[in-house]
C-alpha cells in the first residue's frame, strides 16, 4: 500500500507538468488557426487581451498560499478558455481575413498605396499580367486613416467600360483582390477614391505583357525613379512613362552621349498627372545617354544588349536620327529666336504651297529655361498639328524643314512654355 503512494507521489510531477505542456500545445495550436483566420489587427488584439487573462490568471494562482496540481490544471484550463473565447469572439465580430471573392491558382500582383498615396499615387504606375489566367492582386494600403481600391477599365481611361471593382479598404491593412483573367490588351485602373493621382495601367499579354511591351519610367518630384535602364538590341521596345508631377511637363529623350547633341529618339511631352506608352524604334547595342528636354536634370544611361546576352562591343550605335532634307535652293526662308522665354516675334509670313527652311535660333540657357520649339497648328485650339518642331537645347540654332502649306492663318506656340505664340499668315 505504502509502495503503490511512493509509486504515486513519483509519478505526479512528473505526469503533472508532461500533460499541462500537452494541453499548453494543443491550446497553441488551436489558437494560432485562429489567429491566422483572421486580420492582422484583430490577430494582434486578440492575442494581447488573452496574454493578459492569462497573466492575471496565473497570478490568481501564485497568490494562493498553497500551489497543488488542481490549482496549476486550473490554470492550464482557464489560460485555454480565455484563449478559446477571444478567437471566437473575434472571428463572430471581426470576420476571417478579407480576401475577395474566387478561388483557384492564380498569379499574384502586388500594388501598395504608400503613405501619402492622395497626392502621390500608388507605388507603381504599370503592371503586367498574363493574359487569360486569374489575378490574385495583394493591395497595401499603407496610408494611415485614407481609405483606397482598385478599379480597373476596360480601356485606356476611366470612360471605358469597368471590369472590376475592389473594396475600399482604410490603411494600414491589407486586401487580396480576386481579379478574373485579362485578355490581351491595355487596362487603365484607379483609386475611385483619388482618381486623379491614383492611377496607372495593365499591361495583358502572354508571359506577362502585351507584344512590344517593356520597362516603365516614373518621373516624381522632377526627378525619374532610375538613372539605369536597358533595353533589348534591334529590338522596337514600348516604354511605360508615368509622369506623377501635376501640371508638369515631361518626356523622355535617347541620345548618342551626354552632350545630348544627338538625338535617336524624342518623346513627346506629357503633362501630369498622366501615363503614355513610347514606342522606341530598334537600336543597336551599346551605351546610349537619356534624359528629360525640359528638365536635363532628370537624366540616367540606357545599356542596349542583345537579346541573348551577347556582348555588343562599344563603338558608335548603328541607329541615325533622321535628318531634314537638304536645301536644295527651291524653299523659302524664315526665322524666329527665342530669348527670354519669349519669341523675337508673333508674327510670321510664310509664301502659300512652298516648304520654308525656318531658322530657329534658342538663346536661352537650357539649365535656365529648360529647351524650346515651334509648332504649328491649325488654330489655338490645338487639335490639329501642322508642324512640331524638335525640341532645342539653347544656346543652339537649327533649321526646320516646314512642309508646304495652303493659304490661310495658323497659330504657333512652343510645346513647353505655350505662352510663347503667335500667328503665321501663309498666302
Amino acid at each position: 500500500m505504502s509502495e503503490g503512494k511512493n509509486r504515486e507521489g513519483l509519478l505526479l510531477p512528473i505526469l503533472i507538468p508532461l500533460g499541462a505542456l500537452v494541453v499548453i500545445a494543443l491550446v497553441l495550436f488551436g489558437f494560432s488557426r485562429i489567429l491566422l483566420a483572421v486580420s492582422h489587427n484583430a490577430a494582434t488584439a486578440v492575442a494581447l487581451v488573452a496574454a493578459s487573462g492569462i497573466v492575471a490568471t496565473a497570478a490568481i494562482v501564485a497568490g494562493r498560499k498553497k500551489v497543488t496540481g488542481g490549482s496549476l490544471l486550473s490554470m492550464v484550463g482557464a489560460s485555454a478558455g480565455i484563449a478559446m473565447m477571444m478567437g471566437g469572439l473575434a472571428i463572430v465580430a471581426v470576420g476571417p481575413e478579407k480576401k475577395a471573392e474566387g478561388g483557384g491558382e492564380a498569379q499574384v500582383v502586388t500594388l501598395a498605396a504608400p503613405a501619402g498615396a492622395a497626392a502621390d499615387g500608388f507605388d507603381k504606375g504599370s503592371l503586367s499580367v498574363i493574359s487569360g489566367e486569374a489575378i490574385s492582386l495583394e493591395f497595401d494600403n499603407q496610408d494611415p486613416n485614407v481609405p483606397h481600391n482598385v478599379v480597373i477599365f476596360d480601356g485606356k481611361d476611366e470612360t471605358a467600360p469597368e471590369l472590376f471593382k475592389g473594396e475600399l479598404i482604410t490603411g494600414p491593412d491589407k486586401l487580396t483582390y480576386a481579379v478574373p483573367a485579362l485578355p490581351p490588351g491595355s487596362y487603365f485602373f484607379h483609386c475611385e477614391v483619388h482618381p486623379a493621382t491614383m492611377q496607372g495601367v495593365i499591361e495583358s499579354g502572354e508571359g506577362g505583357a502585351s507584344a512590344g511591351t517593356g520597362p516603365t519610367l516614373v518621373a516624381q518630384g522632377i526627378s525619374f525613379d532610375t538613372d539605369k535602364l536597358a533595353f533589348p538590341a534591334d529590338t522596337e521596345t514600348t516604354l511605360t512613362f508615368d509622369n506623377k508631377d501635376a501640371n508638369t511637363p515631361h518626356n523622355f529623350a535617347i541620345y548618342e552621349d551626354d552632350t545630348a547633341t544627338t538625338p535617336l529618339f524624342q518623346g513627346d511631352l506629357v503633362t501630369g498627372v498622366a501615363t503614355a506608352e513610347y514606342k522606341i524604334p530598334a537600336i543597336a547595342a551599346g551605351t546610349y545617354y537619356f534624359q528629360c528636354d525640359v528638365h536635363p536634370s532628370m537624366n540616367g544611361t540606357l545599356k542596349v544588349g542583345d537579346a541573348g546576352g551577347g556582348g555588343g562591343g562599344g563603338g558608335s550605335p548603328t541607329v541615325t536620327p533622321s535628318a531634314p532634307p537638304s536645301d536644295t535652293g527651291t524653299s523659302a526662308t524664315a526665322s524666329i529666336a527665342a530669348a527670354g522665354v519669349a519669341f523675337d516675334t508673333d508674327s510670321l509670313s510664310f509664301p502659300a504651297n512652298e516648304p520654308v527652311i525656318l531658322t530657329f535660333d534658342n538663346t536661352d540657357d537650357v539649365n535656365t529655361t529648360g529647351p524650346h520649339n515651334v509648332s504649328i497648328y491649325a488654330d489655338d485650339t490645338l487639335a490639329e498639328n501642322v508642324f512640331k518642331g524638335d525640341l532645342v537645347n539653347g544656346p543652339a540654332t537649327v533649321d526646320y524643314q516646314v512642309p508646304a502649306l495652303q493659304p490661310g492663318t495658323y497659330y504657333f506656340h512652343c510645346d513647353v512654355h505655350p505662352t510663347m505664340q503667335g500667328t503665321i499668315t501663309v498666302a
